[in-house]
């Protein structure tokens, strides 16, 4: 049925229940899977705040390579083809249904909500607009 599932992460608790729900599917399915971390822009500041948020984007950039590396890690434990994809300076929601279709995709696997997820709403916003944009099936995780 499914051959190849995208699952993006932010490396929030919640992020990685949507990882284990997809790697347990593909397994049971035979898919592959990538696994996207999106590194969202960061506005630019001037002044003395220029070099704070260049710290804060090197160190997201070294959060998202630890998190793709545990996926990929938890992937081969699994048996799971898994390849990796490190977006940068997208909007998350326009950056995964981009993967989707590069990587030919046909299962987005993803948590409700991400690191900004606010448990007083129903579904987070970068969920929502994957739900209401991307082609392809979505399966949203608790």
């Amino acid at each position: 049925m499914y051959r190849h599932i995208l699952i993006p992460t932010d490396g929030s608790e919640l992020a990685k229940r949507g990882i284990t729900q997809g790697m347990a599917l593909a397994k049971s399915i035979g898919a592959k899977v990538s696994v996207i971390f999106v590194v969202e822009p960061i506005s630019e500041l001037t002044g003395h705040f220029r070099e704070t948020v260049a710290n804060f984007a090197e160190m997201r950039k070294e959060q998202a390579t630890k998190v793709l590396n545990d996926a990929a890690k938890a992937a081969s434990q699994a048996g799971v083809p898994c390849e990796t994809v490190l977006a940068e300076n997208g909007q998350p929601h326009q950056a995964i249904i981009a993967a989707t279709a590069d990587r030919g995709c046909d299962l987005i696997v993803m948590s409700s909500h991400g690191r900004s997820g606010l448990s007083v709403l129903l579904i987070g916003s970068v969920t929502n607009k994957v739900l209401a944009q991307a082609k392809t099936p979505v399966l949203v995780c608790p």
